[in-house]
């Protein structure tokens, strides 16, 4: 029979397992019935366990809530036990200076540790126990980093290779071999790619991705797991790469879908689903500057927070009242004027710059913008990081503040450069999308969405082209003056 201690009746036990596929693992129920027959070999009582589901390693994401609560238990001395329970020694943890904490806090309680796989209690204070515990520690450690590296260099082979991993995206199927079940394919699930095609070709026609989710949802168009399309999901959707047939690998990525600076871009073996053209134009529209989100069902109005009051200088809105539907000041009612009269001006002054040839030049999309102003943006994203990094050496001490304000003004003035880049590139979009140059450009503007118009006319009623939009009191009170006699247009120029 094995020893027993004298001063240990109770044991609380850390259960932890991670999420293993393989089914190798033991769960952290089959740890518990282990633990029991231990228990009750050396006469301990086993308090309320801690328990966690998932990776301890230094590379892990996701926090482990009861081991730190466990911590803060042995720090407070509110841990009433006299022994800490183990399934093994990597159920602690894998980070060595996790591990070395651990020790020293129950050291200082005089908390034994007892780990089931090794039929051993530690005893902390005991330098040979503490330096077999501390050798385990490094050994676990080393145990996560090879197999860390292990996987990151199979997942960059797969990636390079432009073969599938993780889950299979809406949209697609995968196919396995029936003898050895590996993956075989990736193919396109037919009605779910119709969904996918459907989402991207009314995005690039200008659609509102809010007009989309109830669309969607009127004519029943669920998601895999039958739940409604939001609008978040459908923006997810339509801003994955995987769509138009690019494997990503992003190692330097924690969450979200944020790519980071390190992701790699490879043919994906699987087919697109749409266009590498209409993949960019679309992820163009949903990341662009001056694109601006307002609560649904707002966006239904020409010119609603788009045109100016020119007493208060703030904006105008749709209104229905006595007189029937007008424009009036958002934030005092400075001005009023016709709703139908000033969305009738207003489309005859965009129609008219729309439909000058030195003007169809300007807005004119070649495929090779997208591309350019991806570059462009990451060429920003970089120069802000690097200006980030800076200032991070700064306050760590790495760096004087007198060699960093030499080296920021060239950072500031690259930077401004490449912004300037990105708006040239930019500006047009709005336009590009869903008119083409040389076609029947009133036609196009009838039937566009009027997100899309909208997004145009917040373009084009800027300063910097056809001026901004803004409406004077009527010049007879009282009376209603011509809504020519009451605009005028703030230029640059």
């Amino acid at each position: 029979m094995p020893p027993t201690t004298t001063d240990a009746d109770t044991a609380r036990e850390y259960l932890r397992v991670s999420r293993d596929k393989s089914g190798r693992e033991r769960s952290p129920e089959e740890q518990h019935r282990d633990h029991q027959g231990i228990a009750a070999e050396r006469g301990w009582t086993l308090g309320d366990p801690y328990k966690d589901i998932g990776s301890a390693s230094r590379y892990a994401a996701k926090a482990r809530e009861d081991f730190d609560r466990l911590v803060d238990d042995l720090t407070a001395d509110r841990f009433d036990a006299q022994v800490l329970f183990l399934w093994e020694g990597s159920r602690g943890s894998r980070r060595t200076n996790e591990w070395v904490r651990l020790i020293e806090l129950c050291e200082d309680r005089s908390v034994k540790i007892f780990i089931y796989t090794y039929e051993r209690l530690f005893d902390p204070a005991n330098p040979y126990d503490r330096a077999d515990l501390l050798e385990l520690a490094i050994k676990s450690e080393l145990a996560s980093a090879e197999t860390s590296k292990r996987t990151r260099r199979a997942a960059a082979a797969t990636a390079a290779a432009g073969r599938p991993s993780g889950r299979c995206p809406y949209g697609y199927q995968r196919r396995y071999d029936p003898v050895t079940r590996k993956l075989v394919a990736q193919d396109e699930e037919p009605i779910e790619a119709a969904v996918v095609r459907e989402l991207f070709d009314r995005l690039h026609a200008g659609h509102s991705l809010r007009s989309i989710e109830k669309d969607f949802e009127a004519r029943g168009v669920r998601s895999r797991s039958g739940k409604v399309f939001s609008s978040q999901h459908l923006r997810s959707l339509a801003m994955n790469p995987t769509y138009s047939g690019q494997r990503v690998h992003d190692p330097g990525r924690t969450s979200g879908h944020t790519l980071s600076p390190k992701a790699t871009f490879t043919q994906a073996t699987w087919p697109a689903l749409v266009t590498r053209t209409v993949f960019l134009a679309v992820r163009r529209r949903l990341t662009a500057p001056e694109r601006v989100t307002t609560r649904p069902g707002r966006a239904v109005h020409l010119l609603s927070m788009i045109g100016v009051c020119d007493v208060c200088e703030g904006p105008i809105a749709a209104r229905s009242g006595s007189r029937g539907q007008e424009y009036v000041c958002h934030r005092k009612g400075c001005v009023r004027v016709g709703y139908d009269e000033l969305n009738t001006f207003a489309e005859a002054a965009i129609l008219d710059y729309l439909t000058r040839p030195e003007n169809q030049a300007w807005w004119t999309a070649h495929d090779d913008d997208d591309a350019a102003l991806f570059a462009a943006r990451e060429q920003v994203a970089e120069i802000r990081a690097e200006l980030d990094d800076l200032a991070d050496q700064v306050g760590a001490g790495l760096v004087s503040a007198t060699l960093a304000a030499r080296a920021e003004p060239a950072i500031v003035a690259r930077l401004a450069a490449a912004q300037e880049r990105e708006a040239e590139l930019t500006t047009p979009a709005p336009l590009r999308d869903f008119l083409t140059p040389g076609a029947d450009v009133v036609q196009q503007w009838k039937v566009a969405p009027m997100p899309a118009r909208r997004e145009a006319v917040r373009l084009l009623f800027s300063p910097a082209l056809c001026g901004q939009l803004r409406v004077r009191r009527s010049p007879t009170p009282g009376h209603r003056s011509p809504v020519e006699d009451r605009v005028w247009w703030k230029a640059t120029h």
